[in-house]
């Protein structure tokens, strides 16, 4: 009788001890370097829905509402790397694609289009000063590939994301917006503002421990777009899961409001514009 209540004292003791023995331990948050030939595939979607559009042509008011969603995928591989960060790539654009559905004067408007550089293998090279210069492979791009190459971001590493060294769940710090620029793309430029963090937990996610952390805060930018350029203002609250393993964004979620507004060309008309409705941006990644 005694041994068993000295076994079950120690199943109670290691019980109670275990959780704080986790929620004790410290992570690196920016995980490993990038390696020569890894793959990795991402696919995002971003989507505004059942926005309030608001159109000004030549004195008269028009309004309507839009439903946008743009769909992403791509498989990236590592040609070099120095350090904790990729100098060369290639990217497989495997999808590219927008969908819009807007509804105005009683008519319904839908619209589906592929981007201009789908099924397209892209050759991004970092040059002087962290820039990035980006072509395509074997082949010469045509006047709207090169605008939209002339975009395109690089894959710099997430390093400004994350704090340097190990920390426990609990810990919170604030990063710049522009932070998220490799998030963005070039569909969104010249991000300004704060960003909130909170590394919250560890959760198990597709057999990986990964680190769950919450983001919030409101951030600029500029829509550098074929009609116009409009000013973009974003107010987010999302979360990440992040493998511990890999450094990866195994998955995002991000919700909020955006407003877009500014001056663009329709029909040879240049037209004031402005957008409100609720944004969804949602991710994943995953080494192939």
């Amino acid at each position: 009788m005694r041994t068993i209540c000295r076994a079950a004292g120690l199943a109670l003791a290691l019980a109670v001890l275990a959780p704080a023995r986790a929620e004790d331990e410290a992570y690196d948050l920016r995980g490993p370097a990038p390696v020569k030939d890894q793959v990795t595939v991402t696919k995002t979607t971003f989507k505004i829905t059942n926005a309030d559009v608001t159109l000004m042509v030549g004195g008269m008011k028009l309004e309507a509402t839009q439903t946008l969603t743009a769909f992403a995928e791509e498989h990236v591989k590592v040609l070099a790397v120095e350090g904790r960060q990729a100098t060369k790539v290639q990217t497989k654009v495997v999808k590219e694609q927008v969908e819009s559905s807007t509804r105005i004067a009683g008519q319904n408007i839908e619209e589906k289009k592929p981007g201009e550089l789908q099924d397209e293998t892209i050759i991004s090279e970092r040059v002087k000063d962290g820039k990035w210069k980006h072509s395509l492979l074997d082949t010469r791009p045509t006047e709207k590939q090169k605008k939209e190459l002339d975009k395109r971001v690089g894959p710099e590493n997430q390093d400004e994301l994350y704090p340097e060294g190990r920390v426990k769940p609990g810990h919170t710090w604030t990063v710049d917006a522009s932070a998220l620029q490799r998030i963005f793309g070039g569909s969104i430029s010249d991000l300004k503002g704060k960003l909130n963090m909170k590394f919250v937990k560890i959760e198990r996610v597709d057999d990986e421990d990964c680190a769950v952390i919450e983001l919030d805060g409101k951030i600029t930018g500029i829509s550098q777009e074929d009609e116009g350029t409009l000013n973009v203002e974003l107010e987010l609250k999302g979360t990440t899961w992040r493998s511990i393993k890999t450094g990866l964004d195994v998955k995002d979620k991000a919700t909020g409001k955006i407003r877009m507004s500014g001056k663009i060309s329709m029909d040879g008309a240049e037209v004031d514009i402005t957008l409100t409705g609720p944004v969804v941006i949602e991710s994943t990644a995953k080494r192939k």
